[in-house]
């Protein structure tokens, strides 16, 4: 009798952190892109003109983003060694930077890319999406709770 308690009180432990787990995950992250097509109402065209110009990004981008993360894991290297070499970190820096101004103009280049697929309709919606502060009746916080202002490293000023 103990023993299947044991065991039902074991089942019913797992299900509630599957549940919990489940719950806690953030829906339709990572395929935003489809969700807000959808909503977009883009057509057919559309929608092959975007796929089109997604592949193309994507092949662009995932060699720098790949080289970025090169960057950064040489950059800890170098951080961590007993000798630190600050020429060879300024160095790594530099390439860094070097590369995410590439990154943030390619990326600004594929948005004005899609704007032109899109029409103006398309855009506001996309806009608003995008700025939740712009949203009527929003004033930029989305949570329903008050922001959290105590705690031993808050500094009550004002």
């Amino acid at each position: 009798m103990k023993n299947q308690w044991i065991n039902r009180a074991g089942i019913v432990l797992v299900a509630a952190m599957i549940a919990t787990g489940l719950n806690a995950q953030s829906p339709g992250k990572g395929h935003r892109g489809l969700a807000q097509n959808l909503s977009l109402e883009l057509s057919e065209e559309q929608q092959a003109q975007m796929t089109g110009l997604r592949t193309a990004h994507f092949k662009t981008m995932n060699p720098l983003q790949n080289k970025m993360a090169e960057l950064k894991a040489k950059e800890r290297t170098l951080l961590s060694e007993e000798q630190v070499d600050m020429k060879a970190i300024y160095n790594v820096i530099d390439e860094q930077t070097a590369l995410l101004n590439k990154i943030r103009k390619l990326q600004a280049e594929h948005r004005v890319n899609v704007r032109g697929i899109l029409t103006d309709e398309q855009v506001m919606k996309m806009e608003l999406r995008r700025h939740p502060a712009n949203r009527p009746g929003r004033h930029g916080n989305n949570s329903s709770r008050p922001a959290f202002r105590g705690g031993p490293y808050h500094k009550n000023v004002g």
